[in-house]
Order: structure tokens, then C-alpha cells, then sequence
């Protein structure tokens, strides 16, 4: 059987060793921990420092790049008065737009090579130059306008020069069709 001085003693020396353990680690320890707190905190600093200049040269070459793009709409838009201007240049064009919709590309295109952008006002009837409907979904009103009108729809407003180029080379397929028509009759 095991005495009562034993089982004291075994847990005098837990308590003993506890105690120095905890005085230990609350004098040593606490400078190291400080010191890695310390390491972890000027890391953090780099990486956020990186990441801040990271985006500042992304920023400025995102302002070059929109520089460069903003030029080249410029020069597609003078290439696209040489080639139609001679062609559509006094013609009219009416245009109706769903609210949403942004025209001030298309409409300075259209000036660009000579052609009066005019708004459509449901029930007219356009008599001088075909009608560019832009919208997500197709007015019914659409189909109710006389047989002689021209009329193009589109669910977006063109927005690459491509499609702006497109949209030039329809609505003057359709001046075409008019003008033949007006001489037929």
C-alpha cells in the first residue's frame, strides 16, 4: 500500500514544476512571442505594401490602355466617314431606344459620317430615312408601321466598332432600298 506521504509528495512536486513552468514561460516566453508577433506584423506590412503598388500600376495601365482604346474608336470612326460619308452623308436616320439603352457612341458615329440622327416618336411615320429600334425586346407597335418603312431592330446598341460597321453597312443597304423605291414609283 502506498503512504499518505508519497501520494503528498508526488503532488507537491506537480504543483513544484506547474509553478515553474508558468515562471518560465511568463518571463522567456513573452519576449519570444513578442519577437514573432513582431516578424508576422512587418510581413503583413511588405505584402500590403506590394499590393498597394501592385495597384497603382495596374491602375495607370488601365488609364493607358482606356487612352489607347479611346484613339482607336477615333480612328475607326474617320475611317468610317471616308468610307460612307460620300454615300450617306444629308441622309436621315430615326432612331428609338428602350430607356436603358446608351446612344451618345452610335449617334456621334452617325454625325461622323454625315447622317441626321433624328428621335422616333411612336406613331410617326418616317418617310426621309429608315428607323433603328434598339431595345431588349421588339415593340409591338413594329409591325403596325405601313409596308414602304424601313425599319432595322437590334437588342443592343452596337458597341464594337465591328458592329458599328455592320450597322453602317444596313443602314445604307436600306437608304438604297428607299431611294430605288422613291424612283420606281
Amino acid at each position: 500500500m502506498i503512504h499518505f506521504r508519497h501520494h503528498l509528495i508526488s503532488l507537491a512536486a506537480v504543483f513544484l514544476a506547474l509553478g515553474i513552468g508558468i515562471l518560465l514561460g511568463g518571463t522567456a516566453g513573452q519576449s519570444w512571442f513578442a519577437m514573432k508577433e513582431q516578424e508576422v506584423l512587418k510581413n503583413m506590412e511588405t505584402k500590403y505594401d506590394q499590393a498597394l503598388r501592385s495597384n497603382s500600376e495596374l491602375k495607370q495601365q488601365l488609364n493607358r490602355i482606356l487612352v489607347e482604346m479611346e484613339r482607336s474608336h477615333e480612328e475607326v470612326e474617320r475611317l468610317l466617314a471616308t468610307r460612307y460619308a460620300d454615300e450617306l452623308r444629308g441622309s436621315s436616320v430615326y432612331v428609338w431606344h428602350a430607356d436603358q439603352q446608351r446612344m451618345g457612341r452610335l449617334k456621334q458615329m452617325f454625325r461622323s459620317v454625315g447622317v441626321n440622327v433624328l428621335s422616333y416618336r411612336e406613331g410617326s411615320v418616317p418617310l426621309d430615312g429608315p428607323l433603328l429600334v434598339f431595345g431588349p425586346v421588339q415593340p409591338d407597335w413594329l409591325a403596325k408601321l405601313p409596308r414602304d418603312c424601313r425599319w432595322l431592330y437590334a437588342e443592343e446598341v452596337p458597341d464594337s466598332p465591328a458592329k458599328q460597321w455592320g450597322l453602317l453597312e444596313n443602314v445604307q443597304k436600306l437608304l438604297t432600298e428607299m431611294r430605288e423605291a422613291r424612283e420606281n414609283s
